[in-house]
Protein backbone atom coordinates (compact mmCIF):
# COMPACT_ATOMS: atom_id res chain seq x y z
CA UNK A 1 0.00 0.00 0.00
CA UNK A 2 0.78 3.00 -0.83
CA UNK A 3 1.88 5.65 2.21
CA UNK A 4 0.69 9.26 1.74
CA UNK A 5 3.49 11.18 0.72
CA UNK A 6 4.06 8.50 -2.65
CA UNK A 7 -0.04 9.45 -3.10
CA UNK A 8 0.69 13.19 -3.09
CA UNK A 9 4.01 13.14 -5.45
CA UNK A 10 2.55 11.42 -7.32
CA UNK A 11 -0.77 13.46 -7.98
CA UNK A 12 1.86 16.40 -8.38
CA UNK A 13 3.75 14.30 -11.27
CA UNK A 14 0.82 13.86 -12.64
CA UNK A 15 -0.47 17.33 -12.95
CA UNK A 16 2.52 18.64 -13.71
CA UNK A 17 3.07 16.38 -16.85
CA UNK A 18 -0.75 17.06 -17.73
CA UNK A 19 0.19 21.14 -17.42
CA UNK A 20 3.35 20.53 -19.56
CA UNK A 21 1.27 18.79 -22.41
CA UNK A 22 -1.74 21.56 -22.52
CA UNK A 23 1.18 24.58 -22.76
CA UNK A 24 3.83 23.13 -25.03
CA UNK A 25 1.60 21.43 -27.82
CA UNK A 26 3.92 21.52 -30.76
CA UNK A 27 3.04 22.94 -34.01
CA UNK A 28 3.08 20.58 -37.20
CA UNK A 29 3.16 22.29 -40.74
CA UNK A 30 4.14 20.01 -43.62
CA UNK A 31 5.66 21.30 -46.85
CA UNK A 32 6.04 19.65 -50.56
CA UNK A 33 8.79 19.78 -53.31
CA UNK A 34 8.81 18.17 -56.90
CA UNK A 35 11.82 17.15 -59.04
CA UNK A 36 11.03 16.61 -62.45
CA UNK A 37 12.88 15.16 -64.73
CA UNK A 38 12.42 14.49 -68.35
CA UNK A 39 14.28 11.21 -70.15
CA UNK A 40 15.65 11.05 -74.11
CA UNK A 41 12.48 9.11 -75.05
CA UNK A 42 9.59 11.78 -73.23
CA UNK A 43 9.24 9.83 -69.94
CA UNK A 44 9.15 11.81 -67.01
CA UNK A 45 10.02 11.21 -63.81
CA UNK A 46 8.26 12.80 -60.97
CA UNK A 47 9.79 13.07 -57.20
CA UNK A 48 7.69 14.20 -54.18
CA UNK A 49 9.43 15.03 -51.01
CA UNK A 50 7.19 15.53 -48.22
CA UNK A 51 8.68 16.95 -45.21
CA UNK A 52 6.94 17.48 -41.65
CA UNK A 53 7.94 20.63 -39.38
CA UNK A 54 7.71 20.57 -35.79
CA UNK A 55 7.75 24.36 -33.89
CA UNK A 56 7.65 23.88 -30.57
CA UNK A 57 8.00 27.22 -29.22
CA UNK A 58 6.34 29.83 -27.70
CA UNK A 59 7.85 32.24 -29.26
CA UNK A 60 5.56 32.96 -32.33
CA UNK A 61 8.79 32.36 -35.09
CA UNK A 62 8.68 29.54 -36.86
CA UNK A 63 11.37 27.49 -35.82
CA UNK A 64 10.63 24.81 -37.65
CA UNK A 65 12.69 21.28 -37.58
CA UNK A 66 12.14 18.77 -39.37
CA UNK A 67 11.20 15.25 -37.73
CA UNK A 68 10.40 13.42 -41.29
CA UNK A 69 10.79 13.32 -44.95
CA UNK A 70 9.24 11.18 -47.23
CA UNK A 71 9.38 10.48 -51.13
CA UNK A 72 6.99 8.73 -53.62
CA UNK A 73 8.55 8.51 -57.10
CA UNK A 74 6.27 7.57 -60.39
CA UNK A 75 6.72 7.33 -63.82
CA UNK A 76 4.46 9.32 -66.57
CA UNK A 77 4.48 8.01 -70.18
CA UNK A 78 4.28 10.46 -73.15
CA UNK A 79 0.80 10.36 -73.46
CA UNK A 80 -0.31 9.56 -69.78
CA UNK A 81 -3.01 10.99 -68.01
CA UNK A 82 -1.93 14.23 -66.33
CA UNK A 83 -5.02 15.21 -65.04
CA UNK A 84 -4.02 14.62 -61.27
CA UNK A 85 -0.51 16.08 -61.44
CA UNK A 86 0.49 19.15 -60.14
CA UNK A 87 0.37 22.29 -62.47
CA UNK A 88 3.97 21.78 -63.51
CA UNK A 89 4.07 18.74 -64.22
CA UNK A 90 0.97 19.01 -66.72
CA UNK A 91 3.13 22.39 -68.25
CA UNK A 92 6.13 20.14 -68.85
CA UNK A 93 4.15 16.99 -70.53
CA UNK A 94 2.25 20.07 -72.85
CA UNK A 95 5.35 21.58 -73.64
CA UNK A 96 7.57 18.34 -74.04
CA UNK A 97 5.15 15.54 -75.46
CA UNK A 98 4.30 16.16 -78.85
CA UNK A 99 1.83 13.77 -81.06
CA UNK A 100 5.42 13.07 -82.53
CA UNK A 101 6.88 12.09 -79.34
CA UNK A 102 4.01 10.19 -78.35
CA UNK A 103 4.33 8.72 -81.79
CA UNK A 104 7.98 7.73 -81.33
CA UNK A 105 7.71 6.13 -77.88
CA UNK A 106 4.64 3.96 -78.39
CA UNK A 107 6.13 3.05 -81.77
CA UNK A 108 9.58 1.97 -79.92
CA UNK A 109 7.40 0.18 -76.43
CA UNK A 110 5.48 -1.82 -79.51
CA UNK A 111 8.94 -3.02 -81.11
CA UNK A 112 10.07 -3.48 -77.95
CA UNK A 113 13.31 -1.88 -78.51
CA UNK A 114 15.61 -0.76 -76.05
CA UNK A 115 15.78 3.08 -75.17
CA UNK A 116 18.41 4.62 -77.33
CA UNK A 117 20.49 7.50 -75.91
CA UNK A 118 19.47 10.25 -78.77
CA UNK A 119 16.63 13.16 -77.90
CA UNK A 120 13.41 12.07 -79.64
CA UNK A 121 11.73 15.11 -77.83
CA UNK A 122 10.95 18.28 -79.91
CA UNK A 123 12.22 16.76 -83.05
Amino acid sequence: MLEKKEVIVATVLSLMLVATIAFAEPVYTEGESYQIEVLADGQMQVRKATRVYRDDTDDGIDNGVEISKTYHRHVLSPGADVTEEVERVKDISKAVWTEDTIKKYKDKQKKNEPIEEELIIGE
